[in-house]
């Protein structure tokens, strides 16, 4: 009997709701429901917000946050049933509908609590309706999602319900500190639908897309880190200043991971030798000469790879090159030491390669930099061959003093 009264009663309210209250109204409304709901059974706690959702009203927040409290707090007790299962789903759905910000503590604690996907899934998607502005749910969404793309990249199955909806909210929500992850979940290898989802995502972010990359090639994994600075030179809006700077971030994210002590994969080792060397190729298109330390030691691991066999000859002729339009001192010095061994072993008897001879002396002559007059005046006393004795004294009359 109670039940009957209590669904009469929403009723009422509902059609009194639909013909427009005041405020003050209104809440005594939400008021009235509230206390039925604290009363009722649970068969008539779902009746009760069944009937509220049917007003499309954003003013029954309250009912619904205090359906989802009711629905956590009682999960474990009432474990597998139905009634509150669809009580829960309803509450998340209308609070995220209703857009209701008080709503977010008691979603994040349903989705917590919650072992039932579905139930999972509809608690992340309201919270990207309702938790608009509040950074922590931006947060705690983006540490979730972050834990199913390890999940995935360890070979192990994610989530895929609440992880598709984890997606979707971080998109509704738009915060820029959810694109380095959200970038993670779109190159990660997901199936296309995913992907596709991750991209849409990525697509609603405002802000500072250069900042974002940044970001990613920051803080990633090294192949997300490829993935972002691939992104950025795509990016037909980008100029030379958002190129070089990438590039830049690009090669001091590639050359801190070879001093940190994590042991590195096969396949990531190769994706930092790649991010440095594609990196050196736009500092010499955009003689780039802030990035002139960056350039020097990439010349360095470069020349050293070679020495063991682990470089080929072009990578070496790409890192010269690269230091040739840096345009400061240290690089003349660097090029200049190399240009000294060259002469040492040429002295000695041992063979030359005159493509990387040659190389050397047209950087070093395009630099212009006087540290390199005694190692280029040498190399006429040298058993070098005319071409190169030629080109080291063309470089000579470019030096400035």
């Amino acid at each position: 009997m109670k039940r009957h009264a209590a669904v009469a009663l929403a009723i009422a309210l509902s059609a009194v709701l639909a013909q427009g209250l005041a405020a003050q109204d209104a809440e005594a409304v939400v008021l009235a429901y509230r206390r039925n709901f604290a009363r009722a059974s649970l068969a008539t706690k779902l009746e009760l917000v069944r009937e509220a959702a049917a007003t499309k009203g954003a003013a029954m927040g309250p009912l619904y946050d205090m359906a989802l409290r009711f629905a956590y707090e009682n999960g474990t007790l009432l474990a597998g049933d139905q009634q509150l299962k669809e009580l829960a789903l309803l509450a998340a759905a209308e609070a995220g509908e209703a857009g209701y910000a008080k709503s977010v503590d008691n979603l994040w604690s349903l989705f917590q609590a919650y072992k039932e996907p579905e139930v999972r899934a509809a608690a992340l998607r309201a919270l990207g309706l309702a938790g608009s502005g509040e950074s922590r749910v931006a947060e705690n969404l983006g540490a979730f999602l972050a834990s199913q793309n390890s999940l995935f990249r360890s070979g192990a199955q994610p989530e895929y319900p609440a992880l598709e909806a984890c997606v979707e909210a971080l998109g509704q929500l738009g915060d820029g500190s959810s694109f380095p992850v959200l970038f993670s979940a779109y190159v990660a290898g997901y199936a296309p639908e995913l992907a596709a989802k991750a991209a849409l995502a990525l697509g609603k972010i405002k802000g500072d897309y250069e900042g974002y990359l940044l970001q990613v090639i920051a803080r990633n994994p090294p192949i997300e880190k490829a993935a972002a600075f691939s992104a950025g030179m795509a990016n037909p809006a980008f100029g030379e200043g958002e190129r070089g700077r990438l590039a830049e971030a690009a090669m001091a994210a590639a050359l801190e991971a070879y001093d940190e002590p994590e042991a590195r994969s096969p396949v990531e080792l190769q994706a930092l030798r790649e991010l440095r060397l594609r990196s050196a190729r736009q500092f010499k298109a955009l003689a780039w000469q802030r990035a002139s330390p960056l350039a020097i030691r990439h010349f360095r691991l470069v020349q050293a790879d070679y020495a063991k066999g682990a470089a080929a000859k072009s990578e070496l002729l790409e890192a010269v090159a690269c230091l040739g339009a840096m345009g400061s001192t240290e690089a003349a010095q660097t090029l200049a030491l190399h240009l000294q061994l060259i002469n040492a072993q040429t002295e000695q008897g041992s063979p030359y390669d005159e493509s990387l001879v040659l190389a050397v002396i047209e950087a070093l002559g395009e630099l212009g930099d006087k540290a390199a007059f005694d190692y280029l005046l040498q190399m006429g006393y040298l058993q070098y061959n005319d071409t190169i004795k030629r080109a080291a004294r063309d470089a000579l009359v470019k030096l400035r003093w």
